[in-house]
């Protein structure tokens, strides 16, 4: 969990609900039900053992322990635990598939940001 967050900053979405459309927000989300469409989120989410998600998810970590169909964007890391399961690409700065889990997709490594200062730099009295 993020230092600044409030606590009890988790939403959950339980076993017994489904929904679909559109979730973005500021908090984690825990996911254990059913959801379809797509997730932009600037916490932490986590797929649960009896989460399924179908959408594109974006978030800093993603931690999957059931099944996500769909793209991802995780701006820090992946984590695609034994029983987890994802169909669909993925780009992250850390990527972490355990044995038994299912990865059909492709990955991509991201970059972690760097300052303009130190980009700038790099790039002086190299000609154009």
């Amino acid at each position: 969990m993020e230092r600044g967050k409030a606590a009890g900053s988790t939403s959950l979405l339980s076993k017994k609900v489904n929904i679909v459309g559109e979730i973005q927000g500021n908090e984690d989300l825990h996911v254990e039900g059913r959801f379809k469409g797509s997730i932009k989120i600037t916490g932490n989410i986590f797929v649960g053992p009896t989460g399924v998600v179908e959408a594109d998810v974006e978030a800093n970590n993603i931690t999957i322990q059931g099944k996500i169909n769909g793209n991802i964007l995780a701006r820090q890391q992946l984590e695609i635990q034994s029983a987890g399961e994802l169909i669909g690409d993925c780009s992250a700065q850390s990527i972490d598939i355990k044995e038994g889990a299912i990865f059909e997709g492709r990955s991509q490594m991201l970059r972690p940001k760097t300052s303009l200062a130190s980009t700038q730099s790099g790039t002086k009295g190299h000609p154009k």
